[in-house]
């Protein structure tokens, strides 16, 4: 891996943050201090860049909330799913449907206050937490009916997962609780992968690495794939990106230093072999083009953000949410996200701006007909179970 001396590092930390380094020059020195000796610290013989560093409070700029700042409000409080009313799941195409497609996008936030016991979480509820999510997407139907529709038997998925932090990673609970129904729905345990860059990520976030013993597998990557040609930087994804059929995006809410916020979208930045060169212009639009690049675009089944707990400051220090998100629209499941980590700032009378406006690349999104981030265009559903 090539080392920067700490000058030649700070000039390239502050030309990716561009425009932001004129008003937030003292936390950006702090942040790029930071990576560089966390650059220094790593192994040179290590074979990826960490250029995504964990951030504290003060890396984060404060603004005031924008003015013209709506969050997602809740449209429907739903029950409980009525199991013993049958509801007939639609066609994969017409389940998958989203904005544009259609005239709003669904999300589905699942709540419960016990999920999490002496800070563990419990399995059954967070297997309860996913079929309740999973069903209200498909307007109450059975959760493994809908699993069934979204994935075909003998398909290669890739549960990809966020653990650049092992504090606060994707967490593992909801994972296995994910690969757990692939396989109630009749996938193979060996046709699984569960996805990040690196074995040593995975593994100091609790994952148990597997390559080629039965049950589910667990790994970083083995090589570079297909080049994705960006207006930033030409990059190539890991090669298990090409060799899967489908791909189950599963981050956790983050808040991040340059991008604003880190969540479904930003998760594949764990997918290419060189996110350095990405985070120009707070990673807009490297952010929104990555996910239109046909290998994302096309494969993405289904996104499930883990916020059992969630990062609004320190990556390592994830704050309680007991909440799991999932949507077919990877923008609305980020501006939801987003909005949580908003009220965590207001929660300690933090200043939340940069949440929003740093996070400009979700109307690029848009703009792209990704997804929706404007709250008229997302239909957001709640249950809480306890």
């Amino acid at each position: 891996m090539r080392r920067f001396d700490r000058r030649e590092f700070l000039r390239y930390a502050a030309a990716l943050t561009g425009g932001w380094i004129a008003s937030w020059r003292g936390a950006t020195a702090a942040r790029a201090a930071d990576l560089w000796a966390r650059w220094n610290a790593a192994s040179p013989s290590a074979e990826i860049a960490r250029f995504d560093s964990v951030p504290d409070a003060a890396a984060v700029p404060s603004l005031p909330s924008p003015a013209n700042y709506r969050p997602v409000r809740v449209s429907h409080w739903l029950p409980l799913r009525d199991s013993a009313t049958p509801v007939p799941v639609p066609s994969r195409a017409e389940l998958m449907a989203h904005w544009p497609a259609v005239g709003k996008s669904r999300v589905v936030m699942v709540r419960h206050s016990g999920v999490l016991a002496n800070g563990q979480p419990n399995p059954d509820l967070v297997l309860q937490m996913l079929d309740e999510g999973i069903g209200a997407l498909a307007n109450g139907a059975d959760p493994l009916e809908v699993w069934r529709v979204l994935f075909d038997p003998r398909e290669r998925v890739l549960l990809k997962v966020n653990c650049i932090a092992a504090g606060g990673p994707t967490q593992p609970a909801v994972t296995y609780a994910i690969a757990q129904r692939l396989q109630d729905a009749g996938l193979a345990a060996e046709n699984l992968l569960i996805f990040d860059r690196t074995d040593h990520e995975l593994a100091d976030a609790g994952y148990a690495l597997n390559e080629s013993g039965t049950g589910v597998q667990c790994r970083g990557t083995r090589g570079e794939g297909s080049e994705a040609v960006l207006t930033q930087a030409t990059v190539r994804f890991w090669r298990e990106l090409d060799e899967c059929d489908a791909i189950v995006n599963i981050p956790t809410p983050k808040s991040h230093g340059i991008a604003g916020v880190s969540v479904a979208m930003k998760n594949h930045y764990g997918s290419v072999n060189e996110p350095a060169k990405l985070h120009g212009n707070g990673c807009d639009p490297a952010i929104p083009e990555l996910n239109a690049h046909p290998i994302i675009r096309d494969k993405t089944r289904l996104c499930v953000a883990a916020a059992l707990r969630v990062s609004p400051f320190d990556w390592n220090s994830p704050q309680p949410e007991n909440a799991l998100l999932l949507s077919f629209d990877p923008v609305a499941l980020d501006t939801v996200a987003r909005d949580i980590l908003v009220r965590h700032y207001q929660a300690v009378g933090a200043d939340a701006g940069f949440l929003v406006q740093g996070a400009h690349h979700l109307m690029t999104a848009q703009n792209l007909q990704l997804g929706a981030t404007e709250p008229d265009l997302i239909d957001l559903r709640e249950i809480v179970l306890g």
